[in-house]
């Protein structure tokens, strides 16, 4: 399972770089970085769990290509 709390900041870093993340998935990543749950994140994004959810998905996706 990808946990994004397990990333170094060599890595982080990498990741913001070329994973090539849309601002939301930007705000998301920063924010479960921060050890946040997802139900924080929609709050702080001020948008459903649901869309939390989908941006999450999307997000790993592109995590996945570049590590």
């Amino acid at each position: 399972m990808l946990r994004i709390p397990d990333f170094v900041k060599s890595e982080i870093d990498y990741i913001k770089e070329n994973a090539n993340m849309t601002p939301r998935e930007m705000q998301l990543f920063e924010l479960r970085n921060k050890e946040n749950s997802l139900e924080e994140c929609a709050e702080y994004m001020n948008c459903s769990i649901s869309t939390v959810c989908r941006v999450n998905k999307s997000m790993k996706k592109k995590i996945m290509r570049v590590i």
